[in-house]
């Protein structure tokens, strides 16, 4: 039996993961698969931790890959070799593209089209960055879609039937998303009663200066819970793969914080260490989904991870923070998408904590997250499901194996 060569291209590194999940899906239904991929934006760990060999430039831009949100950025990029680099970008996609049997885009319309256009082949599209109900499709995206795509996977019910009514071959199976949360129950020592704050500063370059605004609103939460003689709630930093704790140490430290290595004590727990200051306690840890789990409510300056976040039920506290992904016009877009469950409040410590004590108080806010959540996000399993359409529906009808 032959070998079946896929290629995969992702936008960054959420688009990396679900990426990964559906490789480790297809690797379980056949050994005869071999893959490559090229990550748009990001060194493309998650890949070579799945043994999937990366090809092309990792180059990191300034931008983070939105320089669409900013012309700024979008100069910057220019400054620092964004051309040179989309140049050697798009050789990499006629190369691999055109010697591979099947190229998997995840990402946007923009990365279909690439893979499409400079491949020469129809693109499966796992279509993580665009839903209807952030806003309606323009013409020319739906085009290109139905012009470059041999299937479509969409995010939601909803996009899948707005796209289905313009003749592009869209199967809504879930969001993989979700299937990229692997909860195993650990609560990182705290009391079943204690409340718990999740902080997500993300994944990108910008996530170092999103933590600054994140420890102010943390102290401002603290002075208002002791003033309110409230009890103060445990905070739990995800530390993203990408991010180093020695610069989330250095970015703290100079807000006044104190970073503290964890040492021996549980190593289990993947926490990583701890920042400190007067009496408050922030555990960093890298196990994403348990504190997710363990969480009651978090403030978010992540793309996939404020998703993720509502999708298990927990709503989130947003703020434009100066970087070229958390603007206003970003997060208004997220929080339409997740049915306003990311409540956006003005880049101010007070601000944060005023929203956190309301809607730590609001059961029914709590209790809508859980069903909004579902309804948006929906439930795991859909990396199963789409792996197996692929196989089923595509592999197999285009030759696989013969």
């Amino acid at each position: 039996m032959n070998t079946t060569k896929i290629f995969f291209s992702s936008n960054g590194h959420g688009e990396d993961i679900i990426a990964c999940q559906i490789i480790r899906e297809l690797k379980k239904i056949s050994n005869d698969f071999s893959f490559s991929a090229l990550t748009l934006n990001g060194s493309g760990g998650s890949y070579r931790e799945n043994g999937v060999k990366v090809i092309g430039p990792d180059k990191q831009m300034p931008s983070g890959d939105f320089v669409r949100l900013d012309l700024r950025y979008l100069l910057k990029d220019i400054s620092k070799g964004l051309l040179n680099l989309f140049r050697e970008q798009v050789n990499t996609i006629k190369k691999e593209g055109r010697s591979s049997d099947f190229i998997i885009a995840v990402g946007d319309t923009f990365l279909c089209t690439l893979c499409g256009f400079f491949s020469g082949k129809k693109v499966i599209f796992i279509s993580t960055a665009q839903s209807v109900y952030i806003g309606k499709f323009l013409w020319i995206d739906k085009w290109l879609m139905k012009h470059y795509s041999k299937i479509i996977f969409p995010r939601d019910v909803k996009t899948a039937l707005d796209m289905g009514a313009f003749g592009i071959p869209a199967f809504y199976m879930g969001n993989v998303m979700m299937d990229c949360l692997e909860v195993t129950g650990e609560d990182f020592g705290i009391n079943p009663s204690r409340k718990v704050c999740a902080l997500l500063p993300g994944s990108r370059e910008e996530a170092y200066s999103n933590i600054r605004y994140i420890l102010d609103a943390v102290e401002e939460i603290c002075k208002q819970s002791e003033e309110q003689k409230k009890d103060i709630p445990e905070f739990i930093l995800a530390l993203a793969p990408s991010l180093k704790i020695e610069s989330v140490a250095e970015v703290s430290e100079r807000k006044g914080w104190v970073f503290r290595h964890n040492g021996s004590e549980k190593p289990e727990r993947k926490i990583a260490g701890f920042l400190e200051k007067n009496s408050i306690s922030i555990i960093i840890s890298s196990r994403f989904a348990d504190i997710l789990n363990r969480s009651d409510l978090c403030i978010g300056l992540s793309g996939t991870g404020n998703e993720q976040a509502v999708g298990l039920g927990k709503p989130v506290i947003a703020f434009p923070a100066g970087g070229p992904q958390m603007t206003s016009k970003f997060l208004k877009d997220q929080s339409r998408l997740l049915g306003g469950m990311v409540f956006i409040v003005r880049p101010d410590g007070k601000a944060v904590a005023e929203k956190f004590f309301s809607l730590l108080n609001d059961r029914s806010v709590l209790d809508r997250c859980c069903i909004v959540g579902t309804e948006r996000m929906g439930v795991p399993g859909s990396a199963y499901r789409i792996a197996q359409h692929i196989y089923n529906k595509i592999l197999l009808k285009d030759g696989f194996g013969q």
